[in-house]
């Protein structure tokens, strides 16, 4: 029969795929929408509980309630079996803060930990978590126990033990985890490879230890509270490091209280350093801050020396550009090959260079022997030439060449376009001039 016959008589082609190729397509679906193919055919009936992935995901738009979803799960589960999982998602129900359910009407999200379990009992070894982002914080309460997870995802959840151990899942290589609260006193990775946390909150009161020995690949971006701690990472090739959140309580604008670690840090000779001395084993580097963060400052006076380092990337702040910082970091760079300065505004624009100076003097010499290349960033419409001049003052003197410096235009973000504006511009009665 050709082609065109087996249109006309409305040919079942799809069928026509082997088994394997059918279980990977429906492994895309979402779960509830992959059982509903068991209607088309009769070959259809158990292809959905073979599937080598499974997605609990979107329960708030088709479910009508919490409970709904729960039983379609744990139907889903009971007729499944245990049969093994390559990947799975499992999404929580979003509630609202001010939920507090009917008397007849049970918590939402009951069974979040034993859908986790029942993953793990799979042999699941890419497993998605997603709490719930809008109400009450997920907590994750069962233990990760597990001789197959290689890759684990986390998503507005939240950890409240005085230690988190890894050591049960001996190949998990990848940990993400977006957006949760890391309530806790240790964190340890024995076999993690490549550790990224992003926007998520530590305690205002401690830092947090991090140990993973292993790690390769590191972010930590955009995360509230107290820095953590990190621990030894001698195979460490790549880090990227921002501290701009504003709930970031590593940071401090000058208050001069005594006790402040910003003002006056810590008597001499106590001090540990929190980021530096473990991140002068990257290749690859990008550090980030806001203009109030004093933590790689006061890391510095560790004098970690880069001995690895070969790119990095330091975003800074027009009105707080470190000189002293910068010729710091290059006198520990001894093989640096590629530099890149981003110069951005801050919200103190309107007041950039008053109260500074406007030369610095670098007494000690250095040389960047390995220094190929320099990029320095600049947002659009900054004023910052003396700043630059001043850069390429000592790029020169530490033997940079003119060619070797190229510059770039970053585009402004609208926040800083509007803070910009002088506040008389918004004055009725403001004409225009001083």
């Amino acid at each position: 029969m050709n082609k065109k016959a087996a249109a006309a008589r409305g040919a079942d082609r799809i069928s026509d795929l082997p088994d394997a190729l059918l279980q990977h397509v429906l492994s895309l679906l979402p779960a509830d929408q992959a059982v509903q193919t068991s209607v088309l055919a009769r070959r259809w009936r158990h292809l959905w509980k073979v599937m080598p992935a499974l997605r609990l995901v979107g329960p708030k738009t088709r479910f009508a309630t919490a409970q709904d979803f729960d039983r379609f799960v744990n139907r889903l589960i009971a007729v499944r079996g245990h049969l093994p999982l390559v990947s799975c998602e499992v999404e929580a129900y979003l509630t609202w803060d001010d939920y507090a359910g009917e008397p007849e009407e049970p918590e939402p999200n009951l069974y979040f930990d034993s859908w986790i379990q029942y993953t793990l009992a799979c042999k699941v070894q890419v497993l998605k978590v997603v709490g719930d982002a809008v109400g009450c914080e997920s907590e994750l309460i069962v233990p990760l126990i597990s001789q197959h997870l290689v890759n684990l995802d986390v998503h507005h959840v939240c950890m409240e033990k005085d230690s988190v151990d890894f050591s049960s899942c001996p190949v998990l290589e990848e940990l993400k985890m977006k957006e949760c609260g890391l309530w806790v006193r240790s964190m340890s990775f024995p076999s993690l490879k490549r550790l990224f946390l992003t926007e998520c909150n530590f305690p205002v009161d401690r830092r947090v230890s991090i140990l993973a020995p292993g790690i390769v690949s590191l972010r930590l971006l955009q995360c509230g509270g107290k820095t953590p701690l990190l621990e030894s990472m001698p195979l460490l090739e790549t880090a990227s490091i921002d501290l701009s959140r504003y709930e970031c309580k590593d940071k401090c604008g000058g208050c001069t209280d005594e006790s402040c670690e910003g003002c006056h840090g810590y008597p001499v000779g106590s001090y540990r350093s929190v980021l530096l001395n473990v991140l002068s084993n990257a290749i690859n580097l990008e550090l980030k801050d806001q203009p109030e963060v004093y933590m790689y400052k006061r890391d510095l006076e560790c004098c970690p020396i880069f001995g690895r380092l070969k790119t990095l990337l330091l975003d800074m702040w027009c009105r707080h550009v470190d000189m002293h910082a910068l010729v710091r970091f290059l006198q520990h760079t001894p093989i640096l090959e590629k530099l890149t300065l981003q110069l951005r505004s801050d919200k103190n624009l309107l007041c950039a260079g008053r109260g500074e100076r406007k030369h610095v003097r670098i007494g000690q010499s250095f040389s960047c022997a390995h220094l190929k290349e320099v990029s320095i960033e600049c947002e659009e419409k900054l004023r910052v030439q003396d700043k630059v001049r001043q850069i390429v003052k000592i790029l020169n003197r530490s033997g940079i060449l003119k060619e070797q410096i190229t510059f770039k235009k970053l585009p402004r973000p609208e926040v800083y376009r509007l803070v910009a504006v002088s506040p008389r511009a918004f004055d009725d009665n403001w004409s225009g001039g001083e």
